[in-house]
């Protein structure tokens, strides 16, 4: 992303232009493979899958609605000779962008399990440093928590 920003300078109109229509022609492709990402989820009944490209999914079209915004305020900007507001709209799309291609390689990672499920938790130890004796004390320490009442708190938040 730091690098579109400081891109933003140096940028001509006609490569505004062709970067925001090429962003939102990407952006595109992005919802079309998730949603066939998703679709392929919900067709396997697998719900974890499902939840995650839905995340995934929701947020690429806020993105692609925040592009489109973005990318007719450039337009209209260069039009009016507001090469300030032009700049602005541009470094929007570039990050709308950059969170896209994030979302996409996590959505892609997810889908094909390279991911840890919620719930779980991975603990690497090295044989090396601690020996079996020390490791099964660990684990066995790992396995009180005092913060665990048996319940999970609801879902109060709207952010999730």
């Amino acid at each position: 992303i730091r690098s579109e920003l400081e891109r933003s300078a140096s940028t001509s109109d006609e490569e505004k232009l062709d970067y925001a229509d090429t962003a939102q022609s990407e952006i595109g492709d992005t919802l079309r493979d998730a949603t066939k990402m998703l679709e392929a989820a919900r067709r396997d009944g697998d719900a974890d899958r499902v939840q995650c490209l839905t995340s995934r999914l929701t947020s690429v079209r806020a993105l692609q609605v925040v592009t489109d915004g973005a990318s007719n305020a450039m337009r209209g900007a260069i039009e009016n000779g507001q090469a300030d507001k032009a700049d602005h709209e541009f470094r929007k799309i570039a990050v709308a962008l950059g969170k896209t291609r994030m979302l996409a390689a996590e959505a892609q990672q997810f889908d094909a399990g390279a991911t840890v499920q919620p719930g779980e938790t991975l603990i690497e130890l090295l044989s090396e440093l601690v020996s079996d004796e020390e490791e099964q004390g660990l684990l066995e320490q790992l396995a009180l928590d005092h913060l665990d009442f048996g319940m999970d708190p609801p879902n109060v938040s709207p952010l999730l």
